[in-house]
């Protein structure tokens, strides 16, 4: 998305993957995800490939984040409790309070970062 909206237009899959040195068919599975998200647009045909749907000021990084569903950052681990012990009894549930914090918090930042910001970032960079 950052390259789409860095230089404009409509990209195939397979230019996009080798500009971020990517496996092809990830990324097309990817821009697939943000299509049905609406956040990228599908053309067809022999000059077809993905753009953006919106203007980069009106795609937020959490609209980007929950179009591909990524698996959580972090997880609590499934061992069993063991109830004679206070730590292995309320672990959970302290982890849990705990990483719910964090994930409003990254959702948070996400929702405040657009695609535009991330784009002028690194134009503003060397290279």
């Amino acid at each position: 998305m950052a390259a789409i909206a860095h230089h404009g237009g409509i990209f195939a899959s397979e230019v996009l993957a080798g500009s971020v040195n990517a496996n092809p068919v990830f990324v097309k599975r990817i821009l697939v995800k943000l299509s049905k998200a609406k956040l990228a647009d599908a053309t067809v045909g022999k000059s077809g490939g993905y753009g953006l749907a919106r203007s980069p000021e009106n795609i937020s990084l959490f609209d980007i984040y929950s179009a591909v569903n990524p698996p959580d950052a972090f997880g609590i681990h499934g061992y069993p409790v063991r109830r004679e012990c206070i730590v292995s009894s309320n672990i959970k549930d302290v982890m849990s309070d705990v990483l719910a914090g964090t994930h409003e918090a990254v959702h948070g930042h996400l929702r405040q970062t657009t695609l535009a910001d991330v784009v002028s970032r690194i134009r503003a960079r060397p290279g």
